[in-house]
C-alpha cells in the first residue's frame, strides 16, 4: 500500500491551514503560556456548510465547562491538518475519527480521552443508479470519491470492503478525495464520480433533506456497525489535570445534547481495546504503523 507516502503528501498540504491557526495563536500553545487562555479545539472535516460548525456546540460548551476556560474551535480541511496542528502544539484538544486515532498516536503522541459509542454508524458506498452498478462487483474501473485519507466512515472502512470483495483499492478503481461527506455525494450526483464513500446517516440525512435523490444514488454495499463514533484526542503535553476534567464531564456530566448532535448513545473513557478492531484493519490494508512513526 502507499498509505505512508500519502500521509506524508497529504500532511505537506496543511501548511496553509497551520499558518492560521499560528496567526490566531500567536505562535504560543494556550496551555503552554499559563495564562489559561482558550483552548484551540480542531474540528474533523464533515459538510462544506457553516451550520456544521455550529453542530458541535455542546460538545465544545462540556469541554469548556471541563477546563474552566473559554473553547474556540477551528474546522480544518482535513485529519491530517489536525494531527499536524497538535504536534506543533497549535490545536490542544480535537473530535477525531477513530480508525487515524492509532496512526496519530503514532504520528504525534497524542492521548484519546473520550470514545463515543452507541451510534447507529456502518460505512456504506453510494452509486448511481443509471450506471449499471448493482454491487460491489461491478466497481472495477469505476471512479470513488471517497471523504478524506484519515476517514473512517469514508475512507478506510469502505476500502477495506473493497479489498474484502477482491477489488485493489489502489488499482482497481479510480480514486479520489471529495473532502468532505456531502461533496462526496454531490460529487456523484453531479456525475464527476460513479460512487461514493460515505457514513449511512449521513447519506440518509442529505436524502431526507433532498439535496440529493434515492432514486439516484442508492447503497450497493454496507459495513458492519462500527463500534466508536468519535474519539476527543488531546495532544501530547496537555495539562493533565484538563485531561481528566474533560473525560469526568464527558463521561458523567449533563452530556445529552452533545450526545444527541454525534447520534451516539454514551461517553466513556477511552482504553486501548477501543481501537483493537481499527488495528486489525489497519495491518488487513497494509497501514504499517511502526513505519509512520518513524516518518
Amino acid at each position: 500500500m502507499k498509505f505512508t507516502h500519502r500521509w506524508r503528501r497529504a500532511a505537506a498540504t496543511t501548511c496553509s491551514v497551520l499558518a492560521l491557526l499560528a496567526l490566531g495563536a500567536c505562535g504560543t500553545s494556550s496551555s503552554e503560556d499559563g495564562s489559561g487562555g482558550p483552548l484551540k479545539m480542531g474540528l474533523p472535516p464533515g459538510e462544506a456548510n457553516p451550520e456544521f460548525q455550529e453542530q458541535f456546540t455542546p460538545l465544545r460548551d462540556l469541554i469548556s465547562k471541563a477546563a474552566g476556560r473559554p473553547v474556540e474551535t477551528t474546522l480544518t480541511s482535513d485529519y491530517l491538518a489536525i494531527v499536524e496542528a497538535m504536534r506543533s502544539e497549535l490545536i490542544d484538544i480535537a473530535a477525531f475519527s477513530p480508525f487515524p486515532t492509532p496512526l496519530a498516536q503514532s504520528v504525534a503522541g497524542v492521548k484519546p480521552l473520550v470514545v463515543a459509542k452507541g451510534a447507529p454508524y456502518s460505512s456504506v458506498l453510494v452509486c448511481r443508479t443509471d450506471r449499471g452498478i448493482d454491487s460491489i462487483d461491478d466497481l472495477r474501473g469505476r471512479t470513488v470519491a471517497f471523504v478524506d485519507p484519515g476517514s473512517t466512515s469514508g475512507n478506510y472502512i469502505p476500502k477495506l470492503l473493497l479489498k474484502r470483495a477482491g477489488i485493489n483499492p489502489e488499482t482497481d478503481i479510480e480514486a479520489t478525495y471529495a473532502g468532505g461527506h456531502d461533496t462526496a455525494q454531490l460529487a456523484v450526483k453531479q456525475g464527476s464520480a460513479d460512487c461514493a464513500a460515505d457514513a449511512r446517516t449521513s447519506y440518509e440525512e442529505m436524502v431526507e433533506k433532498g439535496v440529493i435523490d434515492g432514486d439516484q444514488q442508492k447503497i450497493i454495499t454496507e459495513s458492519e456497525p462500527i463500534p466508536v463514533s468519535l474519539v476527543i484526542i488531546a495532544r501530547k503535553g496537555l495539562d493533565p489535570e484538563v485531561e481528566r476534567a474533560v473525560v469526568d464531564e464527558l463521561v458523567n456530566g449533563d452530556n445529552g445534547k452533545a450526545l444527541e448532535v454525534i447520534h451516539a448513545k454514551s461517553f466513556a473513557k477511552a482504553t486501548d481495546a477501543d481501537f483493537t478492531l481499527f488495528r486489525e484493519a489497519a495491518r488487513e490494508l497494509g497501514v504499517d504503523l511502526e513505519e509512520l512513526s518513524r516518518q
